[in-house]
């Protein structure tokens, strides 16, 4: 325990009785709660790119376009590449489905020779929001446990510091935010 701000010439007990403790252990005063709420939209679209050549370009070949029309992209995902070939999905507001896809349709299909595009309009997106995540072991777990107890398949992941959000059917929305409210103990 020293401290940065003092006078490096006093005596070393002096300055000790100065600085900030800085320790690995946490105490009863530490705070606990993680997850501070479930955030849920229904105007999300996925759009799916499937059967692209996995090369380096191809995700700027695909959402370069996507920008250029001016439509904001939210979460992106690439799938494993088998035989050179991968998946690609993203989301877009549900209102730049259709503008979306007519330009991955006429503007990318045939540059990249995708094999398919398509679209889902009946999806929605549900995160899990809270400081820190990534220093608390099992919240994804929990998260997911609690969709998969509930029948709710998972069809896109995305996570970051301060949220985990998932893509699932839209019909599956209030079900999903009820029992992530009661898993996560936000009920009250």
């Amino acid at each position: 325990m020293l401290s940065s701000l003092t006078d490096p010439d006093i005596a070393l007990a002096e300055e000790a009785q100065s600085g900030t403790l800085i320790t690995y252990e946490e105490d009863e005063t530490m705070e606990q709660a993680v997850i501070s709420g479930i955030a849920f939209n229904r105007d999300e679209a996925k759009v799916t790119v499937a059967g692209v050549p996995d090369k380096p370009g191809i995700a700027y070949k695909i959402l370069g376009p996507i920008a250029a029309a001016n439509i904001d992209v939210d979460m992106i995902i690439q799938n494993a590449s088998h035989d050179g070939m991968t998946d690609f999905s993203f989301t877009v507001h549900r209102n730049e489905l259709d503008k979306a896809l007519e330009v991955l349709k006429s503007d990318v299909q045939s540059v990249i020779q995708a094999r398919s595009i398509s679209g889902a309009k009946d999806i929605c997106k549900v995160s899990v929001v809270g400081i820190g995540m990534r220093s608390h072991v099992g919240i994804a777990s929990t998260m997911f446990e609690t969709l998969s107890k509930e029948g709710i398949n998972i069809q896109m992941i995305s996570t970051s510091e301060i949220k985990i959000s998932v893509v699932i059917d839209d019909k599956y929305m209030e079900l999903a935010v009820r029992a992530l409210h009661k898993a996560f103990e936000l009920e009250s």
